[in-house]
């Protein structure tokens, strides 16, 4: 996917959606717009100067890993130096995870690294229900993402079958170097969610928690719960064990009332549809605009297909780069502090 280069300020799904030349050769970090270079250079200490040179080095480390077999290209190295501002260590550990946990079962029986099949009934499902929506790129830069567990249908697809599907949206949206600049804005809609729907088994969520935390290269900046209610409180409660506190502090908890989700993040209510007060495009125009995107991505070859790890021959060195998680306890983590006040202002 190259860099999408029109300066734009309001990134909207249809945007998202027209952009030509999805997977061609990612252009160089001058040719960013310049609110994502100067961001860059803010957030993530990168000087463009430096990129490629940062880039070679980690190509380097790569090639002389034995178990890891991944893609070497800039555009996928790249997302591991900026989400960990150019400390390679911190890219090493988290680019070797991501390539562990893409190639093992972790939920139900599917490897998320697996290729996909374009023609899958499952897929046009997912695609269809738009259970994880990008709704493009914010007036602040940030990508906004809106999770709606109401639209998944377990008879129709498994968790573990909707859980992949999810990893392959993340990195599709990941692989853009603005999301990871600009950080990701994520909005959980409880609305329509019956507790068919509600994911609550802990060790399903700790895989998933340890994935996004350890592995994937996002930027989270707000992840906030509209419409929840007592069924998605236990599920909110298991997430906040095993979430770290940084991720914590960001997380914002927003009842029924919509005027508290712009309370947060002002910059969502022209990227979400006026049935949920918004302004933007309908629902429907979101969900066919994503899928149109989607397979045009894939079309090009999916990249996490390549990736393979030997653990026969992984090195001592690399045998602690995956944090342990421990098993959920009810009574560690009640309510109290578990989300800050929403006006207390930028993070």
């Amino acid at each position: 996917m190259c860099v999408w280069t029109c300066p734009v300020d309001v990134f909207n799904i249809g945007e998202f959606d027209s952009m030509q030349g999805v997977r061609c050769k990612m252009a160089a970090a001058e040719e960013l717009p310049t609110k994502y270079v100067k961001l860059a250079k803010a957030q993530l200490r990168e000087d463009p100067t430096n990129v490629s040179a940062h880039v070679e080095a980690l190509r380097r480390w790569l090639a002389s890993t034995p178990h890891l077999t991944c893609p070497d290209d800039e555009e996928f190295l790249v997302m591991f130096l900026r989400q960990s501002k150019y400390l390679h260590a911190k890219a090493q550990a988290r680019l070797d995870n991501f390539c562990t946990l893409s190639t093992k079962k972790f939920i139900g029986d599917v490897i998320w690294g697996t290729p996909l099949d374009l023609n899958s009934n499952a897929l046009d499902s997912y695609l269809n229900a738009g259970m994880h929506l990008p709704l493009g790129y914010l007036r602040n830069g940030r990508m906004g993402v809106w999770i709606r567990p109401g639209a998944w249908n377990p008879n129709v697809l498994s968790l573990a079958q909707m859980i992949y599907y999810a990893y392959k949206v993340i990195y599709m949206v990941a692989l853009d170097p603005r999301t990871i600049i600009g950080g990701t804005v994520v909005l959980v809609d409880f609305t329509g969610s019956t507790s068919k729907q509600i994911v609550n088994d802990p060790n399903e969520i700790k895989s998933w928690s340890r994935f996004l935390q350890e592995a994937i290269p996002m930027r989270p900046r707000r992840i906030i719960f509209y419409n929840e209610d007592k069924l998605s409180d236990t599920v909110e409660n298991i997430i906040m064990f095993y979430m770290k506190e940084k991720i914590k502090r960001r997380m914002f908890k927003c009842g029924p009332d919509i005027a508290k989700v712009f309370q947060v993040e002002p910059n969502l209510r022209p990227a979400l549809p006026s049935n949920v007060g918004g302004e933007g495009r309908p629902l429907k125009d979101l969900i066919q605009a994503n899928k149109r995107h989607f397979l045009e991505f894939y079309g090009k070859g999916d990249p996490t297909g390549t990736i393979k790890v030997d653990e026969s021959k992984r090195p001592m060195s690399a045998c602690e780069f995956l944090r342990a998680y421990k098993d959920y306890n009810a009574d560690v983590m009640g309510k109290s502090g578990t989300y800050i006040k929403a006006n207390q202002g930028e993070i």
